[in-house]
C-alpha cells in the first residue's frame, strides 16, 4: 500500500510501481512452489519498505528480498525448478492451480485464454488418473506404477483441454488424434501453448513427462523471474547457509556446521547422511507423518523395496543414496523445511 501511494503521489512512475508488484508475485510464488511457511511473509512485508531507496527505489526492494536467506529467502532458480517438477500441483487449492496454469498458458500470448469461470476448458491429466488398461500394457507394469505413484499429479503430466471428457481414459495416441464427427477433439488439434509439444509425441512415459516438465519449468521461471541484478554476498568460501550456496555439481566440501556442531565431512554424500541420522534421532516419527519419508525411500527391508544404494540412518531403517549431489541438496533442504531447521545448517565449500 505504502508503494502504491508513491505511485500515486508520481513518486515513482508506472513501470517501476508494475516492476515492484512483478517482484513480489515472484518472490511469494516461488516461496508456494517450495513449500516455504508463509507466516514469515508477516515479518517480511512489514518491514520491506523501510528498505527503499528513493534515489534507487526498484534495486532496494529487489536487493532486500535477494539477500535474505533460510526461511526467508527468495528461492533461485534451480531449487524452484526441482521442486516444481515433483511438485503435486493438481490438489493445491484450486484459485492456485487456475493462477498458474493460465500464467504459463498466457505467457507472451496476444491471444489470451481465460481459465477461471470458463466451464469449458478444465484440467486434463494426459496419464489419466484412471487409466485405461492399455496404459499398463503399453507401459509394463513397473513404469505404470512409477508414474501413476510419482508423476500422476506433478506439472509435467497435466495440461488444460475443452474436450476432458472425451479424452477421459484414452490411451495416448487414441487422446491425441481424437476427431469424433469432425470437432477435433485430440491434442493435435488443440490451440493451447500447453499442448503444443504433445502434438509431436509419439508416445507417454517417464521419459517424456520429463521433458515436458523441463520445458514448463524454463517457462516459468521467465514469468515469475528472480531479480537480474548485481548484489554483494558472502564469498564462496565463507560459511554460508546451505539455502543460500551455489550448486553442489562437482565440488567438494570443507566441512558442514549442523546445530551448531561442526562436521567433518568433505563429500555432499557424507553429509547427507549425517544430517538424515541426526534428524531421524532426534525426531524419528516426522518421516513417517511428512512426505519426507516416501521421498527418501526410507524402508526397514533395503534387499526387497528396489534400492539402488541404501544406507543406514539407524539400526532399523535405510534411505536411498543414489542421487547426484544436487538431489541429495534439494532432500536436505526440503526436511529443514519440514522439520522447521532451515537456519541451522551451513557449510563451507572446499577451495
Amino acid at each position: 500500500m505504502k508503494i502504491y501511494e508513491d505511485f500515486s503521489n508520481d513518486i515513482i512512475d508506472k513501470a517501476t510501481f508494475i516492476s515492484v508488484l512483478s517482484t513480489v508475485q515472484s518472490f511469494t510464488f516461488r516461496r508456494f512452489i517450495l513449500g516455504l511457511p508463509t507466516n514469515a511473509l508477516n515479518k517480511i512485508f512489514m518491514g520491506l519498505y523501510d528498505k527503499v531507496e528513493p534515489n534507487n527505489y526498484l534495486f532496494s526492494i529487489q536487493k532486500s528480498l535477494l539477500q535474505r536467506s533460510g526461511v526467508q529467502r527468495f528461492p533461485r532458480n534451480t531449487e524452484t525448478i526441482n521442486a516444481l517438477k515433483e511438485k503435486d500441483v493438481y490438489n493445491i487449492k484450486p484459485k492456485n492451480r487456475t493462477y498458474l496454469l493460465e500464467r504459463l498458458e498466457n505467457f507472451q500470448n496476444n491471444e489470451p485464454v481465460a481459465i477461471e469461470g470458463n466451464s469449458d476448458i478444465t484440467i486434463e491429466h494426459i496419464f489419466p488418473q484412471n487409466p485405461d488398461a492399455k496404459w499398463k500394457i503399453e507401459l509394463g507394469a513397473d513404469e505404470y506404477n512409477l508414474i501413476k505413484e510419482n508423476y500422476l499429479n506433478t506439472i509435467g503430466n497435466l495440461t488444460l483441454s475443452g474436450n476432458n471428457g472425451k479424452l477421459s481414459n484414452k490411451p495416448f495416441l487414441d487422446k491425441k488424434v481424437m476427431n469424433v464427427d469432425g470437432k477435433e477433439q485430440g491434442y493435435t488439434f488443440s490451440r493451447l501453448w500447453l499442448n503444443r509439444d504433445l502434438k509431436e509425441k509419439s508416445k507417454w512415459d517417464k521419459t517424456e513427462i520429463e521433458e515436458r516438465a523441463n520445458t514448463i519449468s524454463e517457462r516459468f521461471i521467465k514469468i515469475w523471474e528472480i531479480p537480474k541484478i548485481d548484489i554483494e554476498l558472502e564469498a564462496t568460501n565463507d560459511e554460508i547457509n546451505i539455502f543460500d550456496a551455489e550448486d553442489p555439481k562437482h565440488k567438494k566440501l570443507e566441512y558442514a556446521i549442523f546445530f551448531n556442531q561442526k562436521l567433518e565431512v568433505t563429500q555432499v554424500a557424507k553429509l547427507y547422511i549425517e544430517v538424515f541420522k541426526q534428524l531421524f534421532d532426534l525426531q524419528p516419527e516426522t518421516f513417517f507423518t511428512s512426505e519426507i519419508g516416501d521421498r527418501l525411500s526410507l524402508t526397514k527391508t533395503p534387499e526387497t523395496s528396489g534400492l539402488r544404494q541404501a544406507v543406514p540412518i539407524s539400526e532399523t531403517y535405510f534411505i536411498e543414496a543414489n542421487i547426484d549431489n544436487m538431489g541429495k541438496f534439494d532432500r536436505i533442504k526440503q526436511a529443514l523445511t519440514i522439520f522447521g531447521f532451515e537456519d541451522e545448517l551451513s557449510i563451507k565449500y572446499a577451495d
